[in-house]
């Protein structure tokens, strides 16, 4: 035992002697956008997007991907390998975190302007979880564009059925992209509106997130899996965040940590911000801390009751804050 330990503690100073980098040899400060990161390292994108691995200076915050630095390039490379090191984390335009259940809010990605939710009818399509992702975007101040992913796997039947859940969504003015991305259609009128803009790809596992990376992106070697024959389950294939270039000035971020938002961070105030008819119509309510269950003269329930509101989206909304602390544990 104590010489299995000897040996990781040998490995362990051998690494962080082999991580040294002689910063007498660093270039003139370049601007960039983390691509990945990989412990006290990152990939590094420049104007012309050439990848630099860097190592982070101990002094600064740990960046992630999306976030735009300055970085440093060595002047003598070994075996060609381009090195540098960052030494500055510029201001963030925006910051999606995710709590986890042992490090606490945990920041994922940097600078995006909204998330695009990959939904897929082969894992079931569930409004309770779809509400889910928006409570969660909705916090983060995120807009929320919906993929409805693998069309062709309905029938003409099916399609219909999507189309009209999907509809209260559109009607609350959320862009709706109805998409295959392993046959290719309906793909170019996304990327058309997401010129000039920075993305997160969100959803389960299963729904095609790297099906459709690798079709936008060919070069790049993409892992994919189809659906669990046993289990009926996704089965993950991207095990860290990367960032591609869309375009010029389009970017899309690819990330296994937000495959499902957590809500435990979030009060019940949050919770309600989320879904944003409901959260409009509680102005009129009598009670300013209505919670829209069973309150007199709440303005909700009597838009539900006049079918101005979703009966689903209230359901989802009443079992999220009647199960708060369940949700949230």
């Amino acid at each position: 035992m104590a010489r299995r330990q000897g040996k990781h503690i040998t490995d362990k100073q051998h690494n962080k002697k082999k991580a040294s980098i002689d910063e007498s040899s660093l270039l003139a400060p370049e601007r960039g956008i983390v691509v990945s990161r990989f412990g006290q390292q990152a990939d590094i994108a420049n104007k012309d997007f050439t990848i630099i691995r860097c190592f982070i200076r101990k002094s600064l915050d740990i960046p992630v991907v999306g976030d735009q630095v300055v970085f440093c390039r060595q002047e003598q490379t070994d075996q060609g390998e381009e090195k540098g090191v960052i030494t500055e984390l510029l201001p963030r335009n925006s910051l999606l975190k995710r709590p986890t259940p042992h490090h606490g809010i945990k920041p994922v990605v940097a600078n995006i302007d909204f998330i695009a939710l990959l939904l897929a009818p082969a894992l079931g399509f569930s409004e309770m979880m779809l509400d889910r992702y928006l409570v969660a975007a909705k916090a983060s101040d995120l807009p929320v564009w919906i993929l409805f992913n693998k069309w062709d796997l309905l029938n003409q039947d099916e399609q219909t059925v999507i189309q009209q859940r999907l509809k209260t969504y559109q009607d609350l003015g959320y862009p709706l992209y109805i998409i295959s991305a392993k046959q290719g259609f309906g793909i170019e009128s996304f990327i058309k509106d997401s010129k000039g803009k920075s993305l997160l790809l969100a959803g389960q596992s299963g729904v095609g997130k790297s099906t459709l990376i690798k079709h936008l992106f060919p070069q790049h070697q993409v892992a994919t899996s189809e659906i669990s024959e046993s289990s009926g389950l996704g089965t993950h294939t991207t095990t860290a965040s990367r960032l591609y270039r869309l375009s010029q000035d389009s970017y899309i971020v690819d990330s296994p940590g937000v495959r499902e938002f957590g809500l435990w961070h979030l009060d019940a105030q949050l919770i309600q911000q989320g879904f944003i008819e409901i959260a409009q119509l509680s102005e009129d309510c009598k009670f300013r801390d209505c919670k829209h269950l069973k309150e007199p003269k709440c303005a909700v329930l009597a838009a539900a009751e006049a079918g101005e509101i979703a009966a689903s989206r209230l359901q989802n909304y009443q079992y999220l804050i009647q199960n708060f602390e369940q949700v949230n544990g």
